[in-house]
């Protein structure tokens, strides 16, 4: 018979075994989670010093790969938990935990601590309390996670990490659109490929959605008008993949709509003049596309009303322009003939009359 004390323990034992599984948590990652760090690497985490970090975590290691990810696992950890006090100071340490897992042979011998410090730190730059401080750091730390991600052939990875900075790149528009411009093409490019695509099209469908609204955006254009043009191809790309698609047809035309917009736009296809045309030809293809077609019965219509739409926009467009152009020459005809008859009247008014004329020549 069980006593009261007993099942107390069994029931403890039971519930913490349940969280990590859960949490995918096995009892030495739990362990290894809760241990305290060294104290050269606990000072130079405190120090919120980049550089101190690195240069502890290389030296607790001893050049082993796997344990420079457990360091750089624990340390990313720690500032995970600096984000309630010194949101900032995070950022920083999260920066050297991610540059520790970039190197190849830390991703090739330790996967899961390399996930773990990239799914940690994209927490950290998604946090609200971080991009309200320093946005900029934000973007930084995504860029540098993204990065890091690219390379480790976890396609899920990717797209997870990709859809956290189109996120990040969209709340930093306002502020700095070149700065959004420049990670929203990063997190479109890493996950352009089929492979990423397959692993997470959800994923891949939001980093799209978040591109594509950051790229319609004519302050966003304006500050790079040449990658509004890249990022408008590959959305086009993005939206008529069939994984993608299928994960939901309606945001995938949305997506493929502000691709059209945006490329059709006088800004952009000025810097990239056959931008409109390449991205035409991508949705006139999916509209044909017997699979998109198959998942979604008005696939065809939703694309050629974008095309149709598009175009007669454009057309109503360059008739206001043709009329400004026309109403400005007749606006400077009209200066350029008011001009000529104030010349010939203050000639008019020089020139003296016959009795002046008569007056001047007889004697007085």
């Amino acid at each position: 018979m069980l006593t009261p004390k007993t099942s107390k323990t069994i029931k403890s034992f039971l519930l913490s075994t349940a969280i990590a599984c859960t949490f995918g948590l096995t009892s030495t990652t739990a362990e290894a989670a809760a241990a305290p760090l060294p104290p050269a690497l606990q000072a130079a985490v405190q120090s919120g010093n980049p550089n101190a970090i690195s240069q502890a975590i290389a030296t607790l290691s001893g050049g082993n790969p796997q344990r420079s990810a457990s360091l750089a696992d624990a340390v990313v950890a720690a500032a995970e938990e600096m984000l309630a006090t010194n949101p900032q100071a995070a950022v920083l340490v999260a920066k050297a935990a991610v540059e520790t897992v970039k190197a190849t042979p830390v991703q090739s011998s330790a996967p899961t601590q390399t996930q773990s410090v990239l799914t940690t730190a994209a927490r950290i730059f998604i946090n609200p309390a971080v991009q309200k401080v320093s946005p900029e750091s934000a973007a930084q730390l995504a860029s540098s996670t993204l990065a890091a991600a690219s390379t480790t052939g976890n396609g899920n990875l990717v797209a997870n990490v990709a859809s956290q900075a189109a996120a990040t790149a969209e709340k930093l528009l306002s502020t700095n659109p070149a700065a959004a411009m420049q990670l929203a093409s990063a997190s479109v490019q890493a996950v352009r490929s089929d492979s990423v695509m397959n692993s997470n099209p959800q994923a891949v469908l939001q980093t799209a959605a978040a591109a594509g609204r950051i790229i319609v955006n004519p302050e966003a254009q304006k500050a790079s008008p040449s990658a509004a043009a890249n990022i408008s191809s590959n959305l086009a790309t993005i939206g008529s993949n069939p994984a993608v698609q299928q994960s939901n047809p309606a945001s995938a035309l949305s997506v493929l709509a502000d691709a059209y917009t945006a490329a059709s736009s006088p800004t952009v296809s000025s810097a990239a003049p056959n931008i409109q045309n390449q991205v035409h030809s991508i949705l006139a293809e999916s509209a044909k596309n017997m699979a998109l077609n198959a998942s979604d019965a008005n696939w065809n219509t939703g694309v050629n009303d974008i095309i149709n739409r598009q175009n007669a926009d454009a057309a109503s467009r360059k008739n206001r322009e043709e009329g400004q152009q026309q109403q400005e020459q007749q606006g400077q005809q009209n200066q350029n003939q008011q001009n000529q008859n104030q010349n010939q009247n203050q000639q008019n008014q020089n020139v003296p009359s016959e009795r002046q004329v008569q007056q001047a020549a007889s004697p007085s």
